[in-house]
């Protein structure tokens, strides 16, 4: 995207395909362009931040265990606590109904959290796995950068609650013992609910694991106001290219070019719904969340009190067809997942018509800019939007269709698919469209990483094996770093210079053991590099000593012959 911070530009019209920048070798990256020393020290930072993640899964963790313990029909708990007020041993029997015991609860609601916080926290290590090859400098952002760190190392955190979620459902269809007998009104409706715990803690732990809390980072919003308002003009132009690169990828593709045809490809498939999927984390789930509460919760009502006579709860709330219209929905489901995902190549070719009146194809950072000088993109954003829509209304009407041929609907279904129509169908539009906005350069190109690099101080999270000092001791890693600066022109020679004198110890961690002490210097020595003359921890400054403690003046010798002599 265009630069906020940079000069207007005049109007850009036919532009040539952009080329593609070769991949760079993440294992030649020089450890002064690597943020982290290894993996390990990403995972020793995660756990010392981890109790704030912790505790937001905590509360995750038992919110999941009361929904299950008050899933099988949570109207017959509210009625029974009702009651228990008049008669206390009505409680006990509801418990005793359903398998429960007074024992039995005590011990899930102290152990069970608990256990399964732990268990989340053990993924920390894949969790620094996930972020360790990360490079920055293919983000056309820092602030996308630092989104996807938070959003890996959130997802890695997340894999037992949602194995969890799932795990439940399938028990039952498979006939587990457990208190729900059936997936009924009252147990799909805390599994509505138990998803919108899900979506309400995922932006709670990205907040928990931000990239300047992992990495040690600046964040984002500090450089946007360093490139903003920062006197030194030279550290704000720097913070400037450093928030926000130059997108090469233009629209609409150049005509003729392999990027025009790419819409239908498996990948540019798999990049449209990877964009969709993560703008409906924001419109559809949510809805779909709300109303699974709203619609079940009330036909749980409708089932307990049109059977209150029957003491057996889990007879009352189960219905034999609510798993056979979740199996039938499966199908359906795919179909318009990949319905979904063709939808942009639609709408790119139907935009066609608008490409003579495109003014500007550069890429603007505000989509009402874009809008206004790019009616191309405006059109099939807008297209997409609308076929996607169109796409779930008829996953919907053929799923009410085949529900009374089987025939296993029932007035539930039928008011769900009513509801689907009316609201769920519209919501996947408008996230198709969102995430087209953002992300149909994507689809079309590819990551913006194919095509730009960002200028950064950093090109890579972690080494893929080993610490930073390890990498400065390969020497394939020294001779890419030499023949860089051999490339980049201009008097070199010095840098070189130092670089072949440095040798393996190319890259020294503080942390490691006399780093600064004058044991390391006198290693140097030994190897005739001459330390920085007065520097604090020099040798030659008493390595760090007191002026008044023996051995803190030593003569400078003129060469290293001198230092041998003494």
């Amino acid at each position: 995207m265009t630069a906020p911070f940079s000069r207007p530009l005049p109007p850009l019209r036919d532009l040539p395909a952009p080329r593609p920048v070769p991949r760079e070798e993440t294992n030649l990256v020089p450890p002064g362009e690597i943020i982290a020393e290894s993996k390990r020290a990403i995972t020793g930072r995660l756990l010392r931040i981890c109790w704030k993640p912790g505790l937001v899964l905590l509360g995750l963790w038992y919110l999941l265990l009361g929904l299950y313990v008050l899933g099988a029909s949570p109207s017959y708990w509210m009625i029974s606590l009702l009651a228990s007020l008049a008669e206390p041993g009505f409680l006990r029997s509801t418990m005793a109904s359903l398998g429960f015991t007074s024992s039995g609860l005590w011990a899930a609601f102290l152990l069970l959290p608990a256990v399964a916080t732990a268990l989340s926290l053990a993924l920390l290590p894949l969790a620094a796995t996930a972020i360790a090859a990360l490079q920055p400098r293919r983000f056309l952002t820092e602030r996308d950068f630092q989104r996807e760190v938070a959003a890996r190392i959130t997802a890695v955190l997340m894999i037992p609650p949602v194995l969890a979620l799932l795990a439940v459902p399938l028990s039952v269809l498979v006939r587990v013992p457990q208190p729900w007998s059936g997936l009924g009104p009252g147990p799909l409706s805390a599994l509505s609910l138990a998803l919108g715990g899900l979506l309400i803690a995922r932006p709670l732990l990205q907040r928990c694991v931000s990239a300047p809390a992992v990495l040690g980072i600046t964040a984002a919003s500090e450089l946007e106001a360093t490139a903003r308002l920062d006197r030194d003009l030279d550290r704000r132009r720097a913070a400037a290219e450093q928030v926000q690169a130059q997108d090469r990828r233009h629209l609409p593709p150049t005509p003729g070019s392999p990027d025009a045809a790419a819409p239908t490809s498996l990948r540019a498939v798999a990049a449209a719904l990877g964009a969709v999927g993560r703008a409906s984390l924001a419109w559809l789930w949510p809805a779909v969340a709300g109303l699974g509460a709203v619609l079940f919760g009330v036909a749980d009502w409708v089932v307990v009190l049109t059977g209150f006579g029957t003491t057996d709860l889990t007879a009352v709330s189960s219905s034999p067809g609510y798993w056979q219209q979740l199996v039938l929905a499966v199908p359906v489901l795919a179909l318009v997942v990949v319905g979904v995902g063709l939808t942009p190549a639609a709408g790119v070719r139907l935009a066609e018509s608008q490409r003579s009146q495109v003014r500007d194809q550069r890429t603007y950072p505000s989509w009402e800019h874009r809008r206004r000088v790019n009616p191309w993109e405006e059109r099939a954003v807008a297209l997409t939007g609308w076929i996607s829509a169109g796409v779930g209304l008829l996953g919907v009407v053929l799923f009410w269709v085949v529900t009374w041929i089987v025939p296993v609907g029932t007035a539930l279904s039928t008011v769900w698919c009513v509801a689907a129509a009316l609201v769920l169908a519209p919501l996947l539009g408008a996230a198709a469209a969102a995430g087209m906005r953002g992300g149909l350069r994507d689809v079309l190109y590819g990551p913006a990483g194919d095509y730009m690099r960002r200028p950064g101080p950093y090109a890579l999270v972690a080494p893929e094996v080993g610490t930073r000092a390890d990498r400065a001791a390969d020497p394939a890693v020294r001779a890419a770093l030499r023949k860089r600066l051999q490339a980049g022109g201009g008097d070199q020679a010095l840098e070189i210079f130092d670089l072949d004198a440095a040798g393996e110890r190319l890259w020294v961690e503080d942390a490691e053991p006399g780093a600064t002490d004058t044991a390391v210097r006198e290693a140097d020595l030994a190897r005739g590099v001459l330390p920085d003359f007065g520097a604090e921890g020099s040798a030659f400054t008493g390595g760090g000593l007191a002026p008044g403690d023996p051995g803190a003046r030593h003569r400078i010798p003129d060469q290293v012959r001198g230092l041998q002599e003494d």
